[in-house]
């Protein structure tokens, strides 16, 4: 009687373990949020948060993982209602061109995912919407995105096919040498990102940056667009101004940039060849006497060969083999200004120095260049209308 007691209580543990494993496993495939009664769990918000970490590396994406994947139930339900769907070949190849974006093939990809807990499925979905809701906008607005002749003569009389834009920017670089001061300055940057204020941001700047232009409250001078490093150079041109970018991770540092103004010049940008630059490195004291004395990039060879605790480097480097944290501190700097290197805990202090920057000859702007850019301007225009048009329409219900 007694051994029948028994087992029917390890039956009845291993029943309610049974039970407690399902409610939880239950939970996390619960909808969180219903678009037009299409439902997101909190299993893909989690996931969508955990890719977009990544792809941004950044932290505090729940937000934007929120709004990306309405926006994904809105696309794909009016792909649906357009008959537009992907072969398995089509998405094979896309989620394959996405990968080699990254320098990886898709097994090393998917298994890079892995390890930071994104499953196969979460990448597969993130690139379907992306490439139908792609297919969707071709088909609905090709016809009207075709710019008009007098249009395209209009566009290569004033700025030609790379636009003739400059930006006035600000800046706010955060020390990040450690994983504590790593830490401190994600949290800092999600309050910063709230900014709206121009003078508020540069008041931020002189408190907490630690570029060389906090001295003037993070403001840089005005830079011609096609002058920015091609990584940020997308992102400013969608800004408006007062906005200001998502942080920017580089080694040792958090970098901000907040849009103040744009302008459109009359004739094209030269595009810059190669820059050459000073890298010197070594025990503080040494690196500022240096700094004081040194008037342009040559007068650094004078230091570093009467105190062999310096390290001097002068190189021309074209700036698309640059790294992204070396471009963005030479960005800001006139010829012989020199800033500070963003250096890791416990490190020697690094500065550069603007030797010169050399620019390419203009080359002649086609038709066909100055008609493509008018077309993919217009059509991400009116795709941006479209999906604000279904997001206005759309019932979201959050659970």
């Amino acid at each position: 009687m007694i051994k029948i007691t028994r087992r029917i209580g390890l039956a009845a543990l291993v029943l309610i373990g049974s039970l407690q494993s399902a409610s939880q496993a239950q939970g996390l495939f619960d909808p969180v949020i219903s678009v037009n009664r299409a439902a997101i769990t909190a299993y893909e918000l989690e996931q969508r948060e955990l890719f977009l970490e990544i792809l941004q590396r950044s932290s505090g994406m729940a937000q934007r993982a929120r709004d990306s994947l309405i926006e994904d139930r809105l696309k794909m339900a009016a792909a649906d209602r357009a008959g537009i769907k992907l072969s398995g070949a089509q998405l094979l190849s896309a989620m394959e061109d996405f990968a080699a974006n990254a320098n990886l093939d898709l097994d090393q990809l998917l298994e890079t995912l892995a390890q930071s807990g994104v499953d196969e499925q979460t990448y597969r979905d993130f690139i379907m919407v992306g490439v139908t809701w792609r297919e969707l906008i071709r088909a609905r607005f090709a016809a009207r995105s075709a710019p008009s002749e007098t249009e395209i003569d209009r566009a290569l009389a004033s700025a030609g096919a790379q636009g003739g834009v400059k930006v006035l920017l600000t800046e706010i670089v955060l020390p990040a040498g450690s994983a504590e001061d790593l830490n401190i300055a994600r949290q800092t940057v999600e309050r910063l990102g709230r900014i709206s204020s121009t003078a508020e941001f540069s008041e931020q700047a002189r408190l907490l940056s630690v570029a060389q232009s906090r001295m003037n409250g993070g403001r840089l001078e005005w830079a011609n667009l096609s002058d920015l490093p091609d990584g940020l150079r997308p992102i400013i041109s969608g800004l408006r101004p007062g906005q200001i970018t998502n942080p920017l991770e580089v080694p040792n540092a958090v970098v901000l940039f907040q849009l103040r103004d744009v302008a459109e010049t009359t004739s094209q940008s030269p595009k810059i060849s190669t820059i050459e630059y000073a890298h010197l490195k070594g025990p503080a004291d040494a690196v500022k006497a240096a700094t004081q004395m040194a008037d342009t990039c040559d007068d650094f060879y004078g230091a570093a060969k009467d105190d062999p605790s310096l390290t001097l480097t002068i190189r021309s480097e074209s700036p698309n083999r640059m790294s992204q944290a070396l471009s963005l501190r030479l960005m800001g700097l006139d010829k012989n200004e020199f800033d500070d290197m963003p250096a890791a805990a416990g490190d020697h202090p690094e500065i550069v120095m603007l030797c010169a920057r050399v620019y390419a000859a203009l080359e002649d702007v086609s038709m066909g260049q100055v008609a493509d850019n008018l077309r993919s301007a217009r059509i991400s225009s009116l795709a941006d209308g479209f999906l604000a048009e279904l997001r206005a329409s759309a019932d979201v219900v959050y659970h």
